[in-house]
């Protein structure tokens, strides 16, 4: 379990890392986060961990889940600040 929460985490940041606008990282977030997402599967995988490891599990997912929407979030951020400083760029203002 740990290596496949491993798994998930590394591919999802290398997805958002590669992420050129905010429809695509809308994509990464679905596919990893969503309700059919990687992530969420394994949540629902839960039940068949024995309950002496389930804590220890929970603990990853968690750690997994924060980890990557961080990263969603910082990326995001910054697509959002370089499309508004394309389109400041792009529509000048004429005021004579």
């Amino acid at each position: 379990m740990k290596e496949k929460l491993q798994k998930i985490r590394e591919e999802a940041l290398r997805q958002i890392g590669e992420s050129k606008d905010l429809a695509k990282l809308n994509d990464v977030r679905v596919a990893i986060l969503g309700k059919k997402g990687e992530l969420t599967a394994v949540l629902k995988g839960m039940r068949d961990v024995k309950p002496e490891d389930r804590p220890l599990v929970g603990q990853l997912v968690n750690e997994t889940r924060e980890s990557i929407e961080r990263m969603l979030e910082e990326t995001k951020a910054k697509l959002e600040a370089a499309e508004l400083e394309r389109r400041l760029i792009h529509e000048v203002i004429d005021v004579t």
